[in-house]
């Protein structure tokens, strides 16, 4: 291989897991003097690997396309992709096509070969194990959440805010919200309601008007009733939470 590129990619979280940029670069560095290989261009991005949708790997692959490099070196797999599908689709549509080899600095293997086809899709498949089982854990932790009667996923509506420690308060917006469920009881409109409050400056949840949908929306929202629920995997997580119901009805 005469002309190589580079590739690096990291995390937000991953800074103090070992896979920082540093590292990678080091590694690169090293496989490239024990292979007597010059890194001719490197290119990188900080954003998760679970789609292939960088500015770097785009960029990175736009050059192979035009057939400036015939290698191209990242630190380990699932740095180009944690996804096997989209890691073996690079390589089958764009690399391959190309006469690039793919080269992983720390698993020791190249697509030119049988055995590193073989392995790369080895590697690849516990990439993607890793993958579903934060997935998992993250599903999982929103769970858990939701049955403790907190927030946990969706916008937080008009009304709530989050304090110091993540739990879901009131905010000074609530009274916007008895206010609407007064003057529904009151016989107004969801047109009407939502012209009054356009018409006194009232700011919606986004800063922009009120629609009758918007009204609608509020009116509908079993938030307001102070029942939590989530739709978490498939599954109806809901918990009961006085202590948050602003609709006014309690009010009497």
């Amino acid at each position: 291989m005469d002309q190589v590129a580079a590739y690096t990619r990291i995390s937000t979280h991953e800074q103090s897991d070992g896979y920082g940029r540093d590292t990678q670069r080091t590694k690169i560095k090293h496989w490239a003097d024990l292979n007597d290989v010059e890194i001719a261009d490197w290119y990188g991005d900080t954003a998760s690997g679970g789609d292939t949708n960088r500015p770097g790997l785009q960029d990175l692959l736009d050059a192979v396309e035009r057939g400036e490099y015939d290698g191209v070196v990242v630190y380990k797999a699932d740095r180009l992709s944690r996804s096997l599908k989209d890691l073996l689709t690079i390589i089958d549509d764009v690399l391959e096509p190309c006469g690039t080899a793919f080269v992983s600095a720390t698993e020791q293997f190249d697509t030119s070969t049988p055995s590193g086809r073989m392995f790369l899709q080895m590697i690849g498949s516990f990439s993607e194990f890793e993958r579903a089982l934060i997935t998992e854990r993250m599903r999982e932790g929103r769970r858990e959440k939701a049955q403790d009667g907190g927030h946990a996923t969706g916008e937080i509506p008009l009304g709530y805010e989050k304090n110091g420690n993540g739990e879901l308060v009131l905010s000074d917006h609530g009274e916007t919200v008895r206010r609407i469920y007064r003057m529904r009881d009151q016989g107004e409109t969801l047109r009407s309601i939502a012209d009054t409050l356009n018409d006194e400056g009232v700011e919606t949840k986004r800063g922009g008007d009120w629609h009758a949908s918007t009204v609608r929306y509020i009116l509908n929202n079993d938030k307001y009733d102070g029942l939590m629920r989530h739709e978490i995997g498939g599954e109806t997580v809901e918990r009961d939470r006085p202590d948050l119901a602003i609709n006014g009805h309690q009010d009497g």
